[in-house]
């Protein structure tokens, strides 16, 4: 026992005296990969390293990126990272954004639509393309344009945002906003004949189907593109018309009209649904050789017209003014025209009536249902040149209302001059008879003024029709004047504006409208050439340097009994437009004018205006 634990003891010893042999331990590494996303890239793609080993990476913006943060979290750049694992971390990168800050001025908004790229909170990211459009307020709110980082007179505009943008936007308000486009008319006219009919100022009428809104522009074939008058029909054929519709608050070209063709319309009617317009072209250096076709026509839905010519080839006249009512008491429409033909036998005009028939179609019965035949002082030797029919008695049949241009005595004399006759029917001949003359020539004028429209309606509200009529002289110039119905078919002349001459205004047709919604009738004009009241920088024959119209001379506000003032609550103007002649309508209770302007280096385009025009109490 005592042997082997010496034993035991003795080999511990000489182990314990024995060196061990040393242990290295393992070299660990690990894959780092660093990579970036869209918009910037980083210094390096990471590799392998040791365990505990520490790198650094930078990331890097491409032009318009801005870096956010690497994707383990951390938003230091550069980046130290210690490698103990095998891991990716990737650099995230986004657009710059920038402000874009609108500012506002007056009442109005902007709309602001994204075309390209994206939004974030009031920011966009570089490069977005963004269109700005501004939206006045009210109706007569008006944009004025843009300023600021943008000059602008576009209502509608796109910025590309590069860098921080301010805009401020202008609005006022107005009281004409002019609403333009540009259409093209699809037609195989010439140029030259669509721009005689758009330039036309007589026979051009505004018009409205359901809630849709027309105007009509006759056909011309009157002058030559040598700027001369044609010198016989032989030279020329009568043109087609035009129909334009509004659109969105534009008028647009909608088709050619080849049912109702004309050398030279003048005036017109619009009774309802029911159109009369004639041709008092002016074609040959003989008066007697004046003549073209009288039209009696229906709107149709869609704004189409359907168009009966009342006359015959051979039965053309004269006719610068017609009217439509029921003379004959059928209740049908009859259409009357002046001055009318040219009777060879007894060397003067005398008025044609065209009564309508069951199947639409029409006669022409002058000596049936007037007489006037032998009446010298008259028609022998006056010219009836403005006519319209009108129930002025409230019997349910027309009376036929005319006034003269001039030419009323045979020896030079003004005594029978400025007339006014009106011719009843009579149950006794069963013909319509004189009932009333005006026999005052110098009641309203001290020279002979020709009528060129003629116009009947209530003007002081007293349920008596009065009567209104448009004059002209090539020496005196142009004025309108009222005569008071006294109930009895007798009339008492009541109002004349001054008579202006042709520098000042020159109009031969108006309308009746009431423009301030006052419920008595107000007169609206249609001027034609270049007087210093219409354009604003008057300039015989050359639209451009006219530089745009003004409105408020061409209205003329009833003060409720029948007299007259021009508009004066301001001045009505625009500059800046081409443009031929404007036509009055009425939409909701608001005034507006319609017109076109056409251009020679443009062939089958037209430049077309609608004009709102606000009228102050």
């Amino acid at each position: 026992m005592r042997i082997f634990l010496s034993s035991l003891i003795l080999l511990s010893i000489l182990s314990c005296g024995k060196e061990s042999p040393s242990v290295t331990d393992p070299v660990i590494s690990f894959t780092l990969t660093v990579t970036s996303g869209v918009g910037g890239s980083v210094s390096s793609p990471g590799g392998s390293y040791t365990q505990g080993k520490s790198t650094s990476v930078t990331a890097t913006p491409d032009p318009e990126y801005v870096f956010v943060n690497w994707s383990n979290g951390s938003t230091d750049n550069p980046l130290s990272i210690t490698v103990n694992s095998n891991q990716t971390v990737t650099a995230n990168f986004e657009k710059r954004k920038y402000p874009l800050t609108v500012s506002i001025t007056g009442s109005g908004t902007v709309s602001e639509e994204i075309v390209s790229a994206g939004k974030s909170t009031t920011e966009y990211t570089s490069g977005s393309m963004i269109r700005l459009t501004a939206i006045p307020s009210g109706d007569w709110g008006s944009f004025d344009g843009w300023s600021g980082d943008i000059d602008s007179k576009e209502n509608s505009i796109e910025i590309i945002l590069n860098n921080p943008t301010s805009i401020n936007v202008e609005f006022s308000e107005t009281s004409v906003i002019v609403n333009k486009t540009t259409t093209y008319v699809d037609t195989n006219l010439t140029n030259w004949d669509i721009r005689q009919a758009f330039s036309m100022v007589s026979g051009v009428f505004p018009y409205q189907s359901g809630d849709e809104f027309y105007v009509f522009f006759p056909g011309i074939s009157e002058w030559r593109p040598d700027g001369n008058r044609a010198r016989s029909k032989d030279e020329v054929s009568a043109k087609p018309s035009h129909i334009l519709k509004r659109v969105n608050g534009v008028w647009e070209y909608l088709k050619t009209d080849y049912e109702a063709t004309f050398w030279g319309a003048r005036n017109f009617e619009l009774d309802g649904n029911n159109i009369a317009i004639g041709d008092g072209n002016e074609i040959g250096a003989d008066g007697t050789d004046w003549n073209g076709d009288t039209y009696y026509g229906k709107i149709e839905t869609g704004g189409n017209i359907l168009w009966t010519k009342v006359n015959t080839n051979d039965n053309r006249a004269f006719h610068h003014d017609t009217t439509t009512g029921d003379i004959n008491g059928d209740g049908l429409k009859d259409v009357g025209a002046s001055p009318g033909k040219w009777d060879q036998d007894l060397g003067q005009w005398h008025l044609q009536f065209f009564t309508q028939q069951e199947d639409g179609s029409f006669i022409e019965n002058d000596k049936t249902y007037i007489n006037y035949w032998d009446e010298e002082d008259v028609i022998g030797h006056c010219l009836p040149f403005a006519l319209d029919f009108a129930d002025l008695f409230g019997d349910a049949r027309d009376e036929i209302i005319f006034a003269d241009y001039g030419m009323c005595n045979i020896n030079g004399g003004y005594e029978d001059s400025n007339q006014i006759q009106i011719y009843a029917y009579d149950n006794s001949t069963l013909k319509y008879e004189k009932h009333w003359e005006s026999s005052s020539p110098d009641a309203l004028y001290s020279q002979d003024m020709g009528a060129t429209s003629i116009k009947p309606f209530d003007f002081n509200n007293d349920g008596i029709i009065d009567i209104s009529v448009a004059r002209e002289s090539e020496s005196a110039g142009c004025a309108f004047e009222i005569w008071i119905g006294n109930g009895n078919g007798t009339y008492n002349p009541h109002y004349v504006t001054t008579v202006w001459n042709q520098d000042e205004f020159q109009f031969r047709e108006f309308d009746l409208l009431d423009v301030n919604n006052d419920g008595y009738m107000d007169i609206v004009f249609r001027p034609f050439h270049y007087g210093r009241l219409y354009r604003n920088n008057p300039v015989w024959w050359d639209v451009p340097k006219n530089n745009g119209i003004k409105f408020h001379n061409l209205i003329m506000i009833n003060d409720g009994t029948g007299r007259f003032n021009s508009y004066a609550k301001e001045e009505l103007i625009i500059e800046n437009i081409n443009i031929n002649n404007v036509h009055p309508y009425m939409d909701n209770g608001i005034l507006h004018f319609v017109g076109a302007y056409t251009y020679a280096d443009t062939p089958y385009f037209i430049d077309t205006f609608d004009f709102k025009v606000r009228i102050l109490d």
